[in-house]
């Protein structure tokens, strides 16, 4: 999980929507928000902190799809443009951490 907040959304500025990033891949991303109703289709601006590493940075993407689970709402994002630096530090750094919570599902088992 990364923090993020949601910065512009349809082309409407935004009072800094806090959410929480999840299962990122070279392609997307899902979102999980607490206020905000995305709709699919719509473009989203987002600025993505990764605090372990003292980086962040903008990036963009469309909504593909949208559920509320509980009292959040869960997104699906496209990431259409986004630094590749970044993109390439974060999945190097995410990577060996999922893959050891999936070995330690593994185990349990």
């Amino acid at each position: 999980m990364l923090p993020a907040e949601i910065i512009k959304s349809e082309g409407k500025d935004t009072l800094a929507e806090r959410a929480t990033v999840h299962n990122i891949s070279r392609e997307g991303l899902k979102l999980i928000i607490n206020f905000m109703n995305l709709q699919p289709g719509s473009n989203v601006e987002l600025k993505i902190f990764v605090p372990e590493k003292k980086i962040s940075t903008l990036l963009s993407g469309e909504v593909t799809w949208n559920k509320f689970i509980d009292d959040k709402l869960e997104v699906g994002l496209k990431i259409t443009e986004i630094d590749e630096a970044f993109r390439n530090e974060v999945l190097n750094w995410v990577f060996p951490k999922w893959l050891k919570t999936e070995e330690e599902e593994e185990e349990k088992k």
